[in-house]
């Protein structure tokens, strides 16, 4: 009796072994199923690749303007890549808050070759700063993909130079931002924008100047 226990004890082990060692095998083969490369490029299948580019340029190819005024109480004023805008409001106390600001840029280069290093100046020029309030007044420039939205930069912008003022420091000021064109492109449409940003406040007067590749 005691031989026959031992036995039947035995047989389960091995059942229990072989049945672990056949859900292992399966896990492993599952596994190697979900990392099968690409033979031609050796990456995951349905990993986003991104080629370097080392020829080509990007060709500037059209220009825009849009006034977002969230705030809407700043007037703005504009020839080409010289800004200026007037935010002014009352109080309850019906006193009057005024932070007027000047932005202009250095015009951005006709084209660009991939990976080049370039500089654009830009200047902040502080008109008037009437106000204890705490108003954040400046420019940012920076290289996105085409469409972006101008509050939210994606994780592979390109910032060429900011300039941010307030209420305890707003003197004008110049600053030059250097950045490296684009070497990947952002999106399938072989296209990018250099975004020039100049707000007073929740105003925005966004210049959006698009770059096309040309092989």
């Amino acid at each position: 009796m005691k031989n026959k226990r031992n036995l039947l004890g035995g047989s389960l082990i091995v059942i229990l072994v072989t049945f672990m060692l056949v859900a292992l095998i399966f896990a492993l083969q599952t596994q190697a199923q979900e990392i099968t490369l690409n033979d031609d490029e050796n990456i995951p299948t349905g990993a986003s690749v991104k080629t370097e580019l080392s020829t080509g340029s990007w060709v500037l190819s059209n220009v825009k303007t849009h006034v977002y005024n969230r705030g809407n109480i700043t007037k703005w004023d504009n020839a080409s890549n010289e800004i200026s805008g007037l935010c002014s409001w009352k109080d309850i106390l019906d006193i009057v808050h005024t932070v007027s600001s000047g932005f202009k840029w250095e015009e951005p280069p006709k084209a660009m070759k991939p990976g080049n290093f370039l500089n654009i100046e830009a200047k902040y020029i502080n008109n008037e700063y009437s106000t204890t309030a705490k108003i954040l007044s400046g420019i940012k420039i920076y290289i996105d993909k085409t469409g972006s939205n101008y509050l939210v930069n994606t994780p592979d912008a390109i910032e060429v130079m900011r300039v941010s003022k307030d209420n305890k420091q707003y003197t004008s000021e110049d600053k030059k931002g250097f950045f490296n064109a684009p070497k990947t492109f952002f999106d399938e449409s072989n296209q990018c924008d250099l975004v020039v940003d100049c707000y007073i406040g929740q105003d925005h007067f966004v210049t959006t100047y698009t770059y096309t590749y040309q092989p």
